[in-house]
């Protein structure tokens, strides 16, 4: 995937700085790998972002509660000792009530991916929403094993394809896929670039990307 991506670049224009944004990117360490792979070829500046960055905890004696970045409850933990039961942990959090002001916060991203942003002005991994991204457009924009039709409804696919789409700037590639394949571990995703505001394919892995013919009826800034 990532060599498909660099061959891809050379599409672009060989004096300017290469900027990425790898999206749903979970720990980031792939985010890592296509940075440094692509650093050795030309300038880049890449942002990795997720929409779960970190989670947190809080105590309440010997009890801990856990929560996402949205506050909602994953986990109570009395010492040692996890509760499985959803709605337990929901009323036993409620019951707790433990103070936000004292809150732990625990970043996601893989440990070598936070060295890489305080060591790296070029590298940056932060939160995003695909739903609703943020509005600064990329050269590359990468978005795998999260806009499939095993994690969501079509519609609903459809709606985060159409706002990412206008993320990427006039000449700039789209990535939609999966990165490995049930029946024989291959990429099966789909590179898209920008032409005004239509897309065209310009590589495919193992078939393709399944949203692929929706990419390309896209209208980039409708």
């Amino acid at each position: 995937m990532d060599a498909a991506i660099i061959s891809a670049t050379r599409r672009l224009p060989v004096d300017k700085e290469v900027t990425v944004h790898d999206m749903a990117a979970s720990d980031g360490i792939t985010s890592l790998e296509l940075f440094n792979r692509l650093s050795q070829e030309r300038p880049v500046r890449l942002t990795a972002s997720d929409y779960y960055d970190e989670i947190s905890a809080a105590r309440k004696g010997v009890c801990w509660v856990f929560y996402d970045s949205d506050n909602v409850v994953l986990q109570v933990a009395l010492g040692a000792i996890a509760l499985r039961s959803k709605r337990a942990n929901e009323f036993l959090a409620w019951l707790l009530s433990p103070s936000f002001a004292t809150r732990t916060r625990v970043s996601l991203f893989h440990p070598d991916v936070i060295a890489k942003t305080k060591s790296d002005g070029r590298f940056m991994a932060t939160r995003d929403d695909f739903f609703s991204p943020s509005p600064v457009r990329y050269d590359v924009v990468r978005v795998m094993n999260a806009l499939g039709t095993r994690n969501f409804p079509r519609l609903q696919i459809e709606r985060a394809v159409t706002a990412v789409a206008k993320t990427v700037v006039d000449g700039g590639l789209l990535v939609f896929g999966r990165s490995a394949d049930e029946l024989d571990g291959r990429s099966q995703a789909t590179i898209f670039q920008r032409l005004q505001n239509e897309f065209i394919a310009v590589a495919d892995m193992a078939g393709g990307y399944e949203l692929r013919d929706f990419v390309l009826k896209l209208q980039a800034d409708a």
